[in-house]
């Protein structure tokens, strides 16, 4: 799960200034499409038993182009590959700093070429296997770290959420970017620096500032989230922007609980990093500093949008962010609102999914789980 910080958006950059919206800009309507219910068919992961079926973490899930399931496990430092099926057939990578090999991987996706690719910030690299998972190539040279998200677009090109830091001016921010087999991006979509406050860290330190996808043709789709404006922009490869998705949206407030749930994962990310955990990475990223000087203060509000998928029928599905359970309204690519769908699961994790989709299934899993780690296959009724 991608936990919301606060992080006031002062500057975007991407393709054009604000006047330059395309024309078919969309405006959803306030009509109630047909809602279809999201359930559990299967589940891959036990709590104890045959090592091959339990995850230290669950930090990322996809589908394979054969319909196989990836499970990356960071605490672990390999990926798990399971048959379509849910049955074990092999690890990819291990601990090291060899070819191949990894010292803390943070994401991973499939490219248009069928190549996967793992970001590992410890090791200041991305890894690149080919279509039959044997280590190929790696991509290295990022400043101050390889992006912290990644997803697959046309070719070997990588689209990444990158960490900007300028250590002598005190600024810190990202940018959404692409890659095209260097650690130098060739086009961003949008960019934000800003001054570094210690109340801007937390366990997804600022990286949820964007939520973002991109399918195997090229285009990327983004949302600056935002707590009082539900919008996705989405461009074409060359940067060209064709759409603008937008919605009536009212602010709002997460509740006590929600609060209090935001601050118990913040206090617990200090502890990690008081004990070494989380330490590293931030110095990775070149901020230290002491827990005593953090006064954290949750944003009250719920953004507009928490995440975006494209499935394979080239649908764009936009998960509501102020919803209890995962609520998604799904368009297609001319920006009309074709359905919504929403999970409604008993598991207790359920809230805190992170949702990978396919051509006809979803993966759900969470990288903090109340119970022990496990993949959700889900289906649509």
């Amino acid at each position: 799960m991608k936990i919301a910080v606060l992080i006031p958006i002062i500057a975007l950059i991407a393709c054009g200034t604000p006047d330059q919206q395309p024309d078919d800009a969309v405006t959803s309507p306030n009509i109630e499409p047909t809602h279809y219910t999201i359930t559990a068919v299967d589940t891959i992961g036990v709590e104890l038993g045959d090592s091959n079926y339990v995850f230290g973490q669950t930090d990322v899930a996809l589908f394979g182009p054969d319909g196989e399931i990836l499970v990356l496990d960071g605490s672990k430092n390999h990926i798990m590959v399971f048959s379509a099926d849910g049955e074990f057939l092999r690890n990819i990578g291990r601990q090291g700093s060899g070819p191949g090999e990894f010292q803390r991987p943070l994401a991973m996706t499939l490219l248009g070429n069928g190549k996967l690719a793992v970001s590992d910030p410890m090791s200041g690299k991305i890894t690149l296997f080919d279509s039959s998972y044997t280590f190929e190539s790696e991509i290295a040279g990022f400043f101050p770290v390889p992006p912290l998200a990644i997803d697959g677009a046309d070719g070997e090109a990588i689209i990444g959420l990158m960490r900007k830091v300028d250590m002598a001016n005190g600024m810190i921010g990202y940018s959404l970017a692409r890659l095209d087999g260097t650690a130098e991006p060739t086009h961003i979509y949008v960019e934000d620096l800003v001054e570094f406050e210690p109340s801007m860290i937390g366990p997804g330190y600022t990286e949820a500032t964007v939520a973002f996808t991109s399918d195997h043709t090229g285009r990327v789709f983004f949302s600056v989230m935002s707590t009082d404006i539900y919008r996705v922009e989405c461009f074409h490869p060359d940067g060209e922007q064709f759409l603008v998705i937008e919605r009536p949206f009212e602010s709002v407030l997460k509740t006590p609980l929600e609060i209090e749930e935001e601050i118990e994962d913040f206090n617990n990310f200090l502890e990690m990093r008081a004990s070494g955990g989380g330490g590293g990475r931030m110095r990775s990223m070149g901020v230290q500093i002491s827990p005593e000087d953090i006064d954290y203060e949750p944003n009250p509000y719920h953004y507009a949008i928490s995440d975006l998928m494209v499935d394979g029928q080239e649908r764009l599905w936009v998960r509501r962010g102020p919803e209890p359970m995962p609520y998604f309204d799904v368009y297609d690519l001319n920006g009309e609102l074709l359905f919504t769908a929403s999970i409604d699961e008993s598991d207790p994790d359920t809230r805190s999914w992170t949702i990978a989709i396919g051509n006809d299934r979803m993966l759900a899993f969470s990288d903090d789980p109340i119970g022990y780690p496990k993949i959700v296959v889900l289906e649509i009724d």
